[in-house]
C-alpha cells in the first residue's frame, strides 16, 4: 500500500501544503479583503488538497505559545490551526500536530534551526524539492511533510508492516 504524508505550514491568511513524495506543492495567499472568510477558505483548501492527495497522515505545525506579542494574532493562529486540523481529519487522515522544534530536530538535526538553516538544509540535501519552493512557507511545509514521512516509516518498521 502506498502511504501518503503531507505537511502544512500556515498563517492567518495563507497556507502552504506539501506532499513532496507525490509532487504536491500547493500554496495560497489570501488577499487582505478575504480575511473575513479566511478561516473558512483555509479549511476548504485543506480539505480539498488533503482529499486529492488521499493523505494517510497530515502533519500540521502546532501554534506555539508566545509566538506573538499580539494576543489577537495568537488567537487567530490557533483558530487557523484548529480549522486546518478539523478539515484534515474530516478527510479520514490522521492529523499530528508537531511543534516547530520537533520537526526541525527530526528533519534537520537540531530543534532551534532558524529559517535560513531550514532553507539551507533543504537546498543542500533535497535540491529537487527545494526547487519547488517559492517561499519560506513552502520550505517549512516540505520539511514538515518529510517529518510526517519519517513518522510513517517508523511505524512501518516498528510493526513490520511491509505495505
Amino acid at each position: 500500500m502506498d502511504h501518503r504524508a503531507c505537511g502544512i505550514d500556515y498563517a492567518t491568511s495563507r497556507i502552504a501544503i506539501a506532499a513532496p513524495s507525490h509532487g504536491v506543492f500547493h500554496e495560497v495567499v489570501l488577499k487582505p479583503g478575504d480575511n473575513l472568510g479566511a478561516i473558512d477558505v483555509i479549511a476548504e483548501i485543506t480539505w480539498n488538497t488533503v482529499t486529492s492527495i488521499r493523505a494517510d497522515v497530515v502533519a500540521v505545525e502546532s501554534p506555539i505559545q508566545g509566538m506573538s506579542r499580539n494576543v489577537r494574532v495568537g488567537i487567530q493562529m490557533a483558530m487557523v490551526a484548529g480549522a486546518i486540523t478539523v478539515a484534515a481529519r474530516q478527510t479520514g487522515a490522521e492529523v499530528i500536530l508537531v511543534a516547530p522544534s520537533e520537526w526541525k530536530k527530526a528533519v534537520i538535526g537540531f530543534g532551534n534551526a532558524n529559517k535560513t538553516d531550514v532553507a539551507s538544509f533543504l537546498e543542500r540535501h533535497h535540491s529537487g524539492l527545494y526547487a519547488n519552493c517559492d517561499s519560506q512557507d513552502m520550505v517549512d511545509a516540505v520539511c514538515i511533510a518529510l517529518h510526517a514521512e519519517k513518522v510513517l516509516a517508523g511505524r512501518r518498521s516498528m510493526y513490520g508492516d511491509a505495505s
